[in-house]
């Protein structure tokens, strides 16, 4: 894991990080919003088509999908959901997860890549990992680049082929979408880890489904927020204090730190949580903590 030097960024203190309007490209930071209002189509349905294994019962496994897209298809670049999704990888594998899929760019360096973080292929590897992970098992879905929103409190994730759609998908993962996939996991818990703007918008969704109680998610910010690429850290901002600044420095990676205490201490030692960006945790069951094994 890379060693990252923490240090108080005074450049960033900006009035329109108070307001919730842009930061100027001139900023340290770059926006993870595509800024379009997209429209929302609530309607929209996947269909699965990949073949169904039975799960796996018996000694708990753990299954984790990570996505970071740093040069898109069609739209604008970001610099640093690469590096988020190597970070976590090498966190999750230190951590003995089994099962690891990586989805991302075709153009950044990748620990392991999987393929391209297409929606119809991050769609696939959902449907195949739910489909076997087991009653005991655990399910990570981890996912850094950017988002957007069709308004009402709709959020979507920008898939890498947003701009340019293939395989009959349009490139907008929508909250709508990725909440009903998660329904039909009966794996003992599922982390969702979002750090794209507007990425609060998935949490309504996720603790409305029949298996929410499974459920601990982690939002870069709220359903009209915005989330950032942090050149001081090489990292998204939000992953680099959940993960690098927390669970890895001050936990130490105890494997046995709960998500709960991660977000606590994350957003207690956040500097820049005003205006747009305001980090937010959905816990679909506060009678128990939250573990990542």
């Amino acid at each position: 894991m890379k060693y990252i030097k923490t240090t108080l960024i005074t450049s960033i203190i900006l009035l329109s990080l108070f307001l919730g309007f842009l930061i100027p490209p001139t900023s340290v930071f770059s926006t993870k919003s595509i800024d379009l209002l997209l429209d929302y189509t609530p309607e929209t349905t996947v269909e699965l088509s990949c073949p169904i294994d039975p799960p796996a019962y018996g000694k708990g496994e753990h299954w984790a999908i990570i996505i970071g897209i740093s040069d898109y298809k069609a739209i604008g670049d970001l610099n640093f959901c690469d590096d988020d999704a190597n970070d976590w990888y090498l966190y999750l594998t230190e951590l003995g997860y089994e099962h690891i899929l990586v989805f991302g760019d075709n153009s950044s360096y990748y620990y392991q890549y999987d393929g391209l973080a297409t929606e119809y292929n991050v769609k696939q590897a959902l449907y195949y990992v739910v489909s076997n992970a087991g009653t005991k098992d655990s399910i990570s879905f981890i996912t850094s680049g950017h988002g957007s929103t069709g308004g009402k409190g709709a959020s979507l994730l920008c898939m890498w082929d947003y701009g340019m759609p293939e395989n009959g998908e349009d490139g907008r993962f929508w909250d709508f979408e990725l909440a009903p996939i998660f329904e039909l996991a009966v794996a003992e818990q599922i982390f969702v880890f979002i750090d794209h703007c507007f990425a609060g918008g998935f949490g309504p969704e996720l603790l409305s489904i029949s298996n929410s109680e499974k459920i601990y998610f982690g939002a870069a910010c709220t359903d009209k927020g915005l989330g950032w690429d942090a050149p001081e850290f090489n990292n998204g901002l939000w992953t680099y204090y959940f993960l690098e600044f927390t669970l890895i420095d001050y936990f130490n990676s105890n494997p046995r730190t709960t998500m709960e205490e991660a977000f606590d201490y994350a957003s207690a030692n956040f500097k820049f949580q005003n205006g747009v960006m305001i980090p937010e945790e959905y816990d679909g069951n506060l009678d128990e903590f939250f573990l990542l094994v």
